[in-house]
């Protein structure tokens, strides 16, 4: 860790891994936005309607693409309200819930989907770049194992 100046320590709060955690995610926010802006023209938020919804071989619903972006459901409307209008994803009634709307890819989100995904490579690339082969693949395990603690505790706080 880096020293502030005059060699003090830093705040107790950049310690934790939390912070740090929140501090990268809002980092790669940005520089994933420029990305996909530059390299796809989409927002963060349609990019990662896109990526949802081309990664799932059935057509979604907004809540869980809601769930699968780490988005909540009026950005994911407004999100899927433009690129419905781009003509990129296409919106069905759900046969078993009248309330909700199943979402696609068109032909045309598919091939955006296709660069979407390839942006979303290269910014992984360049982000985990800084470490071995053997290092990404445990820092990898590690978050899958993080996660699953994450989805138990949250599971347990619900009931």
């Amino acid at each position: 860790m880096v020293f502030e100046k005059n060699d003090r320590p830093p705040p107790a709060l950049r310690r934790h891994f939390t912070y740090r955690l929140n501090v990268l995610s809002r980092l790669n926010d940005l520089m994933s936005q420029e990305l996909y802006l530059k390299g796809c023209g989409l927002s963060l938020p349609e990019t990662r309607c896109i990526a949802a919804i081309g990664s799932f071989p059935q057509s979604l619903t907004v809540n869980e693409v809601s769930f699968e972006t780490n988005l909540d459901k009026a950005q994911v409307s407004r999100s899927v309200k433009t690129l419905v209008e781009r003509g990129l994803v296409s919106r069905r009634s759900c046969p078993i819930d009248g309330r909700a709307v199943l979402l696609s890819l068109s032909p045309a989100g598919q091939s955006i989907w296709q660069q979407v995904m390839r942006l979303i490579e290269q910014r992984n690339h360049d982000l985990m770049q800084c470490l071995s082969e053997e290092e990404a693949t445990l820092l990898l395990d590690m978050c899958d194992r993080m996660l699953e603690q994450a989805k138990l505790q949250y599971r347990a706080s619900r009931e």
